[in-house]
């Protein structure tokens, strides 16, 4: 077994993060005596790719899906979104609705907690798609999360639909 090999042992490629592949592929050297290590850490790398980012950050079909969720009180934020280990999802719309028979609801959506929608009021019975001004991702360190900050928590909804870009 190379040492490439032996360095990832006993890890599945479901386990497997790529920074592993940064902390081993450090040792490799790109002289003439390293090609064995270079051929063996790229066929780990294609076969990691091949499992979990098989479109090359293209959407993968049939993954996407659309959650729900429902603000929370005392301005407390709800993750809406968050990804798992090596998935990232692109984010396709976001809508937000107020249920509710009361006064407008101020909302506020992060990705990673910066603000991604800030102060977004929606009237009551009404809602609507959110305007996305650039491609937003969700991947393992920045999760979606939604916060009502203002009107009653539990009459405002968010919808956010998303497609997987890697698994």
């Amino acid at each position: 077994m190379s040492e490439i090999r032996n360095q990832l042992k006993n890890q599945s490629f479901a386990a497997v993060l790529p920074s592993s592949f940064e902390v081993v592929g450090g040792r490799v050297f790109p002289d003439e005596p390293s090609v064995d290590d270079q051929m063996v850490l790229s066929q780990i790398v294609k076969t990691w790719q091949a499992a979990h980012n098989p479109t090359y950050g293209t959407p993968i079909g049939g993954s996407s899906s659309t959650v729900t969720a429902v603000g929370a009180g005392s301005e407390a934020s709800v993750t809406v979104l968050e990804a798992l280990k090596s998935e990232v999802y692109r984010v396709q719309a976001v809508s937000i609705t107020n249920a509710g028979s009361g006064g407008p609801v101020v909302c506020s959506v992060s990705i990673g907690g910066v603000p991604l929608i800030a102060a977004n009021v929606t009237d009551p019975a009404s809602s609507g798609p959110v305007a996305l001004s650039l491609p937003v991702f969700v991947d393992v360190n920045s999760s979606l999360t939604f916060k009502v900050l203002s009107g009653t928590a539990t009459d405002a909804t968010i919808s956010v639909q998303s497609i997987k870009t890697s698994q």
